[in-house]
């Protein structure tokens, strides 16, 4: 697992995937999304809904400050892409609001339930930041949300990673 360094972020989260999961590890860093390092760096997903500028993120997903998402589609479709770019290992993925504590560890705790972490908020509260996940609503939403399928269309995409690792005959 390769380790990045940025400044100005809050921290970063681990997550392993398992057997289930090909045994695949990946971090994601989260923060302030003042403190994202660019497009050339990491792969951005921007969780805020205030003072963004257009073509500064791969990802957008506008969650106003101390609120939950107002579209569960769009939720699960930015947890898949987010997951697709952190699995691929391309690059780096940083996660990033106002502060980088509430929305961002909303979606950092959505990411781990997406990838089978039982309790996902605790997790992210321990290995992330105590602050992520600031208010009951957004704890709600995270044991709301339905995510059993990207959890196996994760799976799926990190042994598929695996397996061309081993065979990369079988990539052609």
């Amino acid at each position: 697992m390769t380790v990045h360094t940025f400044s100005g972020i809050n921290g970063s989260l681990p997550i392993a995937l398992g057997w289930r999961g090909g045994f695949e590890t990946f971090t994601v860093y989260g923060g302030p999304y003042d403190a994202y390092p660019g497009l050339a760096a990491a792969f951005g997903v921007c969780v805020r809904a205030e003072r963004v500028r257009p073509g500064s993120y791969d990802l957008h997903l506008p969650i106003d400050d101390f609120s939950v998402p107002n579209d569960d589609e769009q939720v699960r479709l930015v947890l898949q892409q987010t997951l697709n770019a952190a699995i691929t290992g391309q690059m780096p993925v940083y996660v990033g609001c106002q502060g980088g504590w509430g929305r961002t560890g909303l979606f950092l705790a959505l990411l781990a339930k997406a990838c089978g972490v039982r309790q996902p908020v605790q997790y992210v509260r321990e290995h992330y930041t105590p602050k992520a996940v600031e208010t009951s609503e957004q704890l709600g939403y995270v044991e709301r949300l339905a995510v059993s399928d990207i959890r196996r269309w994760v799976y799926r995409l990190a042994w598929r990673k695996r397996l061309n690792g081993l065979f990369p005959l079988l990539r052609r």
